[in-house]
């Protein structure tokens, strides 16, 4: 056969590898243009949507979300900044008193609709004063994050009084819990496609982080299945470093009617979680031993200092209120803590703990007023705590917006005059 035939048929075969790299070019080369195009994009998406300080400040503004217990059933709504309580223009009108107050999920009304949380009642009683009530709490927040909190949102509608809410139910262990924002600024994914993918487009992968978070917590309170229930408590075990066949072995131990309401959604997937992670949690906040309370009372200290001398930059006062935990206040509710397995002691009941003392001693030494409200909310006609959810029930939030409004201090601060005029 001429070298001429044997050209026309192996030319074929050799002209495929040519092809093949043409087109693994085209391949590689669209997925450069794709990757370098995210980086604009992600740019832009930072931009509109905010999602480095969202991600931070954990706020989803005008969210409508239906929040259904054994105990309540109501709606929890949030304003354009993504906070509890009415829209409430950044300028100050002339002649006016603002009230900023800063919390957890106490101030942010878990557990009540938005015209039962107190500071919605005290705006209400204060209303003819010309005096505003903004509200800047955020549900599963501590110390170190209301500072952030007031620097980035609190400030802006020039406050004549700060009041913090300090709650003794947990405030001091999520102290080491949460991250501060210089922690926050070294933090980076695990893993290193994670790190990768953080680096290259770091406002998407916040997006998608929130939309799992989002998720996750929507997850815990509807109804489930006990192998579900386990799965959810082995993995959130896994993420906080606790022993995963420990902690199911907690939730397994749980009296059956508990957990049958556990897994009838019926019981706030947060509740029962802690306990199987921590049975100290509880003791740790209120009572801490020496061995527990120093380096999360220094961080305490450390943001309570910061917030005071931010506040006072700004022309306003601080003022501080502590809220006690329900095992603080009811009986059944100290026994249902004990139910789930969390370490109580029946004497809190008569006493404040140390966190108390920590924190009293500090506004003392700190010249700022402090407000106890442990005895305002321990003489509700009607039980000021829900007993499984440990949050405040309306008659709760209607004792503290009570106690605050006929507090001296504020009332002085903010100009009100008069007859003490709350609740009408």
């Amino acid at each position: 056969m001429s070298s001429e035939s044997e050209t026309a048929i192996h030319s074929p075969v050799g002209s495929s590898r040519p092809v093949r790299r043409v087109w693994l070019k085209r391949l590689v080369l669209a997925a450069i243009v794709v990757v370098v195009m995210l980086k604009p994009a992600d740019w832009l998406l930072g931009v509109l949507a905010g999602s480095h300080r969202r991600h931070l400040l954990r706020l989803e503004p005008d969210a409508v979300v239906p929040h259904r217990s054994g105990e309540f059933d109501y709606v929890f709504r949030t304003n354009s900044l993504g906070l509890r309580g009415r829209e409430v223009a950044e300028s100050k009108p002339a002649g006016h008193r603002r009230l900023v107050v800063l919390g957890d999920s106490f101030v942010a009304g878990v557990g009540v609709a938005d015209e039962d949380v107190f500071t919605e009642q005290l705006a209400r009683d204060w209303s003819q004063q010309d005096v505003e009530v903004i509200n800047v709490g955020r549900a599963g927040t501590s110390t170190i994050r209301e500072v952030t909190l007031f620097r980035q949102i609190g400030q802006r509608f020039d406050p004549d009084v700060v009041l913090l809410v300090y709650y003794l139910g947990n405030d001091l262990a999520e102290v080491l819990e949460e991250e501060t924002d210089e922690e926050l600024a070294d933090w980076q994914p695990a893993g290193t496609l994670r790190q990768l993918a953080h680096f290259w487009c770091p406002n998407t992968y916040l997006e998608l982080a929130m939309r799992k978070r989002r998720s996750r917590a929507t997850d815990a309170n509807r109804k489930r299945t006990e192998a579900e229930v386990v799965a959810w408590i082995r993995g959130e075990a896994v993420a906080s470093a606790v022993e995963p066949d420990l902690a199911e072995a907690r939730y397994r131990d749980l009296p059956e009617e508990v957990r049958a309401r556990a897994e009838d959604g019926q019981l706030p997937g947060y509740r029962y979680l802690q306990a199987c992670l921590d049975p100290q949690r509880l003791r740790n906040s209120l009572d801490p031993s020496s061995e527990f309370s120093p380096k999360a009372w220094q961080r305490t200290r450390d943001h309570l200092d910061r917030l005071k001398q931010l506040v006072e930059s700004e022309g306003a006062s601080l003022v501080v209120a502590v809220i006690p935990d329900a095992s603080q206040v009811s009986e059944q509710a100290l026994a249902f803590n004990r139910t789930l397995g969390f370490d109580v002691e029946d004497g809190w009941l008569d006493r404040p703990g140390r966190t108390a003392e920590l924190v009293t001693d500090w506004a003392r030494t700190a010249g700022v007023d402090l407000l106890d409200l442990r005895l305002a909310l321990g003489e509700t006609a009607e039980p000021p705590f829900f007993v499984e959810d440990g949050h405040c029930t309306p008659a709760g939030h209607r004792a503290i917006a009570d106690a605050v409004g006929t507090w001296e201090p504020v009332r002085e601060a903010l100009g009100i005059l008069g007859e003490t005029d709350v609740g009408q």
